[in-house]
């Protein structure tokens, strides 16, 4: 990967970091996978190695500004952040690869695979977002710019998304909510503009106690596909990634299996799909 590449006119240099690990030549599917607002890569710990008997390489993609790229800055908005992933994950795009986006995550991973559809290039065996209004309705938080710190703070522990430790560590915990703000600024600040849905398969994963986002609003993604589309309830909340993670890897594994078995063939092209 040439960690060199210079950024598109207008936006600025991002340095490497958003491959956690180089992603398997060897391995049938590659799944990347975008984490939560106010999240890390770490949520996906342990699913490379719970996958990759089924032949699928899960890595996790960080964001600049938290864990090893925390003295980073973070970005605020969709289009320069797809224009980093572009630089970084674009080398290893053309050998078949799936996309899983989790809350904001899957709002990252639509833009991801919908450019590339724009563009004509290689499109994702699957698209699979969990936990995530489709992107032509408000975003799950969308309350949360109106909120004051305490609010937002007691609103995410009600749903699992900051440890109730937090409330009594006053640092930590605005610092905590100075990620989750900015984190939620790419969502707030996103403008969906109607186009042709994505002709690859799309998965829509919602947990059946998520406060934020129904079955209901899952079965909105369909607007957004163009071929297959499927919703898959999960048990848990707003992160049942967390919650329920052994059937979410199940339903992946069930989910991307051919995909998985079929990968010495090349991925699929927008142009190819016509």
């Amino acid at each position: 990967m040439n960690h060199t590449a210079a950024a598109p006119h207008g936006v600025p240099e991002t340095p490497p970091g958003y491959l956690t690990a180089p992603p398997d030549p060897t391995a049938g599917l590659r799944l990347f996978c975008f984490h939560h607002a106010g999240g890390t890569a770490s949520v996906y710990k342990g699913w490379d190695r719970a996958l990759r008997p089924s032949g699928i390489n899960v890595v996790p993609i960080q964001l600049p500004g938290r864990e090893r790229r925390v003295r980073e800055a973070r970005l605020t908005s969709l289009a320069p952040l797809l224009d980093a992933l572009d630089i970084h994950l674009g080398p290893h795009l053309d050998a078949p690869y799936a996309l899983y986006g989790h809350s904001m995550g899957a709002l990252v991973a639509h833009g991801l695979a919908r450019r590339r559809q724009r563009e004509g290039r290689t499109l994702p065996e699957a698209l699979v977002v969990g936990a995530y209004q489709p992107p032509h309705r408000p975003p799950p938080l969308a309350a949360a710019r109106g909120m004051t710190d305490r609010e937002l703070t007691h609103l995410l522990v009600d749903i699992g998304g900051m440890s109730p430790v937090l409330l009594e560590y006053p640092e930590w915990r605005e610092s905590a909510l100075a990620l989750i703000r900015d984190d939620l600024k790419v969502c707030h600040g996103y403008r969906h503009t109607a186009g042709a849905g994505l002709r690859c398969p799309v998965h829509a994963v919602v947990g059946s106690d998520d406060p934020l986002v129904t079955a209901g609003d899952a079965q909105e993604w369909a607007q957004h596909a163009a071929g297959r589309f499927d919703v898959h309830t999960v048990p848990g909340g707003h992160l049942f990634i967390r919650d329920a993670q052994d059937t979410v890897l199940t339903l992946l594994r069930h989910t991307l299996r051919g995909s998985a078995a079929a990968g010495d063939r090349s991925g699929t092209r927008a142009q190819e799909l016509l």
